[in-house]
Order: structure tokens, then sequence, then C-alpha cells
């Protein structure tokens, strides 16, 4: 009884610390009281809902309307991911900002998104000028990747725009008033550098040196202003030290950002707003996100393992065995296996998600893009998995009961073991879900690092949930439970947590250890100025966003592995872990991937 009640007491002293995460994060995001942060929703010319974040300076008001600026964020992304290159940042420094989830992202899900409308972001552009404190002779646009596409694209319709940057975007052409490239020296996907590397080399490009209005004879200078603001030709292409997601995230894309708008819609003044461009908050705001993630988390596994004491679950408990299924020899053979076919599997299948697959467009129930790569990866890596463990097992005499694959409680049945299981992730995730949902209702922000992680569902993306749940589930259930915790079981450490930890960092080798070669086999010639590796053997198809999503995927495959590890250290059984790891995954790939165009 004591125990049950320290578990309890930890859960919610990790719920404190993450809603004082999230807090401090709001905070930092409003910049303690200069900056109005309001989520904010409207119509669109295509009668749907489209959703916002508003960020007003105090000093913005209707007596005193300051300049304006519309935030696009990229493919894959959401109106969050502004506030790293330049959402934060520039508001702080007397802009009004709004950052819009087009449509098919983030909470703008009543239609997909679509090149057809810029995925809406026109749309934003035009709530921008009804706002009473802008000032509507003062408007600039600014995005990333896809968002910075749809910048020059929604630029193009309204001559009334002043600046725009194109951050990991297009060179733009004559028709942009003010425009502003923010380059990455190791850019990775092909159309942002024109097909062509080392990016440097770019100062003798042609279309590079005709966007800033020179002639194919010149050079190109990095960081250099050409034209003149006063008549809306000014044109900078900054080279920041950075890949496609490095942009995002840099601290010079912002000074870029800052110091372009200063002088193209406020004149170069620096009124009470003004803060130096080199003193940004913007990370301290992802940190704090972090933090209250990390501490949500722990609070469940903390929640878990009260629950877990209780004489309803503890039913679904039993010791961990000490024998492992296969010899150290035979583990690292197999091991070497899944790391070779991960190398292979995954570039192929993921390819069949994105803006041109055929799965969505055959399966309209199955709309994200790039999330049915992933699935379809997931899926094939699974079957064959199956295969293998059905093959092996066929040779081994191990008892699936002892190994928590059947019950070993003869008052326990095996469904009840798998009902009881699939309670307890269920009322682990609402836990996860209503902390979400709090901090996102009152403070506007989420559990999330740089990505889309735990976010509310809009009605559009929870009706998804049961679709990709199953096939994730699926894969969790073949890898997770029966080669992880079954074949390739380790062996059991002198405590809990020295276990734990030893079995999540060799899980971790060979469940990501392929995804970690993949990355560095593309990103190291990359950084050296080769090229990204896929593209310098020829199959730049390869390459691209899957590589660059490789970010996001190995550290969550990490996660889990240890999430998956704790629940059967402390059940002795697969399937708590299997049930929580595949619904925490299904959460954020519905959540936050792209609803795509084939609803069109």
């Amino acid at each position: 009884m004591k125990n049950t009640k320290l578990s309890y007491i930890f859960a919610l002293f990790f719920l404190a610390l993450s809603l004082t995460g999230a807090f401090l994060a709001s905070l930092i995001e409003r910049d303690f009281g200069r900056i109005d942060v309001t989520t904010v929703s409207f119509m669109t010319v295509e009668n749907k809902p489209m959703v916002a974040k508003l960020y007003r300076p105090i000093s913005a008001t209707a007596e005193t309307p300051k300049p304006a600026l519309l935030a696009l964020h990229g493919y894959q992304s959401d109106k969050e991911a502004t506030s790293t290159f330049g959402a934060l940042e520039l508001a702080k420094r007397g802009f009004v900002v709004l950052a819009i989830d087009h449509f098919g992202h983030g909470y703008s899900t009543q239609l997909p998104a679509a090149n057809k409308n810029m995925s809406g972001a026109n749309n934003g552009y035009q709530y921008l000028k009804t706002l009473p404190f802008v000032d509507k002779d003062k408007l600039g646009i600014f995005g990333h990747s896809t968002g910075g596409l749809n910048a020059i694209r929604v630029a193009k319709l309204n001559p009334d725009h002043k600046a725009v940057n194109g951050l990991s975007s297009s060179a733009g052409d004559n028709e942009l008033h003010n425009y502003l490239l923010t380059q990455g020296l190791y850019e990775e996907i092909g159309g942002y550098r024109e097909k062509s590397f080392p990016v440097k080399a770019l100062i003798h490009h042609e279309s590079r040196l005709t966007a800033v209005g020179l002639s194919t004879n010149d050079t190109l200078q990095w960081d250099h202003t050409y034209g003149n603001r006063e008549d809306g030709s000014a044109r900078r292409v900054a080279l920041v030290d950075g890949s496609h997601l490095g942009v995002m995230i840099a601290k010079q894309s912002n000074k870029e950002a800052i110091l372009w708008f200063n002088q193209t819609l406020q004149n170069g003044l620096q009124d009470q707003d003004w803060i130096n461009p080199d003193e940004q908050t913007y990370w301290y705001k992802e940190f704090a996100g972090l933090f209250a993630l990390f501490a949500a988390l722990v609070s469940a596994l903390c929640l878990a393992n009260a629950l877990l004491k209780n004489a309803y679950f503890s039913a679904i408990t039993q010791t961990v065995t000490h024998k492992m299924a296969i010899s150290k020899t035979t583990w690292k053979l197999f091991a070497l296996v899944n790391i070779v076919a991960t190398i292979i599997l995954y570039p192929i299948f993921t390819q069949w998600g994105g803006a041109n697959e055929p799965i969505a467009s055959v399966l309209p129930f199955m709309p994200l893009e790039m999330g049915n790569g992933i699935v379809l990866w997931l899926v094939v890596s699974a079957v064959i998995n199956l295969l293998f463990f059905v093959l092996w097992k066929k040779g081994s005499t191990i008892s699936l009961r002892e190994f928590g694959v059947f019950t070993n409680n003869s008052s326990l049945t095996t469904f009840n073991l798998i009902s009881r299981s699939l309670l307890l992730a269920i009322l682990l995730t609402a836990w996860l879900y209503a902390i979400a949902s709090f901090v996102h209702t009152y403070w506007g922000v989420e559990l999330r690092f740089l990505w889309p992680l735990l976010k509310p569902l809009t009605a559009e993306r929870m009706d998804l949930f049961l679709v990709y749940w199953l096939p994730i589930l699926f894969f969790f259930f073949v890898f997770n439970g029966l080669i992880i915790s079954v074949q390739m079981k380790q062996k059991n450490g002198k405590s809990f947590t020295s276990t734990l930890l030893t079995w999540t960092i060799k899980t971790s080798i060979f469940a990501a250890g392929g995804l970690v070669i993949l990355w560095l086999f593309h990103f190291i010639p990359n950084f050296m100025q080769i090229g990204p590796g896929f593209d310098v053997i020829g199959l730049p198809q390869f390459g691209g966003r899957w590589m660059m999503m490789l970010a996001v995927i190995i550290p969550q495959f990490i996660i889990f592995s240890l999430i998956n590890h704790w629940c059967y250290l402390k059940t002795g059984y697969i399937y708590l872990g299997v049930f929580f790891t595949s619904i925490l995954m299904t959460w954020i790939l519905v959540g936050g991937q792209v609803i795509g165009r084939f609803l069109v």
C-alpha cells in the first residue's frame, strides 16, 4: 500500500513538472507579457475553417497599428514550427504575426492539403488584412520549405505586399517585392538547390543570378543585398550553415528575417519594441516543451506503476523470466540481419508515401501522405519478422507462456490478459491526452519539441485513429512483442534500472541502427560538400524528405524501446508495452502527418 501511494505521489509530482514546463513555454512565447498570443479560427472562401496562432505585440492597437506578417510552415509541419524560424522573434520586435495551419495540417483539417489553393495560404493573408491593429501598408510574408513556396505564390497574388522571406525556398523572380532567400549550405532536397551541388556553386547558377538581377556572366555574392528597398527591388540570398531542417531552427535564419523585415517594413527604425537580433529565446520555448513532454511521459509510467499494484491489474503481472531464447552469438547475428533489412526496406517502401503516392488514391480512408509510406514500411517489416519468428520457433523449445505471450496464470485467461493490458494502455493514453488538452486549451502550447508530437486531435484526425492503429499495432506486436521481448530477450541485470538501460541501449542498436546508418550514409557526404549520399549514387528519390525524417523517427524508436522494456519488466508480459507504444505512435502519426490531396 505504501509503495502504491508513493507511485501516485510521483505521478502527481511529474504531472506538476509537466504543467510547469508547459506554462514556462507559454510565458516565453508571450515574452512574459509583451505579446498577446491567441489561437484563432476563421472561415475561408471555401466555407471551411482555418486555424491559426496570432501573435500581437501589446503595442499594436487600432490607434497604433503595426506591420504584419503571414507565417507559413512547411510540408508535414504545423503553425507551432513557425516559432523557431521567425514568428516568436519577430513578434517580440513589434510585428503582428499570423501563423496558420495550412489545410491538411495541424488543426485545419476540414480540407486536405492541395497545391491548387496553396493549402489555404492566401486565406491567411486575407484574414491578416482585416485585423484592426495591422498596418495595411506594411505587410510581409515568410515561410519555410513548402511554406516558402506558398509565400511566393501568395505574394504574386497580392501586389500590396512589401517584403517576402523564403527559407529553404526557391530563388524567386522579379514579381516579388523585396525578397530574401535564406539558403541552407547543406540543403538535402534537390528542388531547393536547383538540383545541383554543392550549394556554394549556386553563385554561378543562371536562375539565381537572374533572380537577383545579375547577368549570367556575373557572380552572386552571399549575404549581399541587391536592388532598392524603396521600390521593392531589393534581393538578398543569405547563406545559413544548416540543412533543410537546420535552416528552420537556425539562429541566423531568425536574425536575417528580423533585419530584413525591420528594414523593409519598419524603415530600419528601432522603436520601444526593438531587441538586439542576437537576443533570441525560441530555443528556451522548445526545451520547455520538451521538458513538459518528458515529464508527462514519466508521470504516465508512474501512474502505470501504481495501477499495476491494484488487484485488477496486478493479475496481468508475473516475474520476468531469467532465460534467454537464443545465445549471445545468435543474438548478434539476428541483430545484424535486422539492421541490414532496415537499410534495404526503409528507403524502398517509404517511397510509397508522399505527394504522389498511390496508396491514398486507391484507399481514400488512408489519407496521410507520408504516413502511408511509414505504415507500409512497418507492415512489410512486420510480415518479414513474423515469418522469421515462426520459422525460428519451430526449432525452439521455449515456452511462450513463460516469456509472456500467453497467460501463465491459471486464474487468468489470455483473453483477459490482453483486454486488461489494453485497458491499462488506454488509461495511460487518456492521462497523457488530458495533459495535452489542458496545456493546449489554457496556455496554447503543446507537448512537443520542434515537431508535432502529442497533439489534441481534430474530429477528422480522430476518425483516422483506428485505421492507422491496426497496422501499427501489428508491427509493434511482432517487433516489440515477439522479436524484442521473446526471440531476442536479453540477459536480466542486477537491478531494474540497469536491466532497463542495458536492454534499451542494445535494442536501440538493432532497432534503429539501420536507420542511423542510412542517415550517416546520406548526410556525411552532404556535410563534406560532396552531396547527399543517395544523390551521389544516382538515387535521389530515396533521399530528400525521407532521410530528413530520420531525425524524427530515430529518437521516437529509441523512446518506444525504452517504454516497451519498462512495461515488460514491470509486467512480465508483452502486451502492455505493445499496446501503449503502438497507441503513442499512432497518436503522433495521426496528429502530425499531413492529410493529403487525394481527398480533393
